[in-house]
């Protein structure tokens, strides 16, 4: 089923204020969607990640939209 811009956004928002930010790790990531760090590796590999010295933190936005569009 193919999700709106606003529901992906309302959920974004909704994890946002769980999680107390918009930005989030692989492992993080992981831990939120409840899959293995091989998934996550494979979700994050398509998005650009926002990079702060070392460390990459993924958009949540971005990651559900990549994970809506692939059940197309």
């Amino acid at each position: 089923m193919k999700k709106t811009k606003a529901e992906l956004k309302t959920m974004a928002n909704y994890i946002s204020s769980q999680e107390g930010q918009y930005l989030f790790s692989a492992s993080e990531i992981s831990k939120i969607l409840g899959v293995c760090k091989d998934t996550t590796r494979e979700i994050c590999s398509n998005l650009e990640p926002a990079t702060f010295g070392r460390v990459k933190r993924y958009f949540i936005i971005d990651i559900l939209e990549f994970m809506y569009n692939q059940n197309k």
